[in-house]
């Protein structure tokens, strides 16, 4: 069991590697390949990774309360500011890719 789930695993982290590097270099065709093949497991871990800034900001903002002060502190700075504008233009990006593809299948073009 523990090896089938390791070999899931190595396949979906090499797919969710090349899909962002994919993502970078040709975001249309990757959108629309994700898209047709239809891989929910695939759309669900890039379209989550768009989070990953504002996870890693709140995980990291956590662990420095906790040590330095003992408790959770909800004041945020500059640093969540940053990684807010980060968010953002992922999601931007991503949302742009994604309205073209659907808008071009749906005009008929490929």
């Amino acid at each position: 069991m523990f090896k089938l789930s390791a070999l899931v695993g190595i396949r979906q982290g090499y797919f969710l590697g090349r899909n962002w590097y994919e993502l970078m270099r040709e975001p249309y065709l990757t959108i629309k390949d994700i898209k047709d093949t239809r891989d929910k497991s695939q759309t669900f871990l890039v379209l989550s990774s768009a989070l990953t800034p504002l996870f890693v900001y709140v995980i990291a903002r956590i662990i420095y309360d906790l040590i330095k002060f003992k408790s959770i502190i909800l004041i945020t700075g500059k640093v969540f500011e940053l990684a807010m504008i980060f968010q953002a233009v992922v999601l931007i990006y991503l949302f742009y890719w994604v309205l073209i593809v659907f808008l071009k299948e749906k005009n008929g073009k490929s």
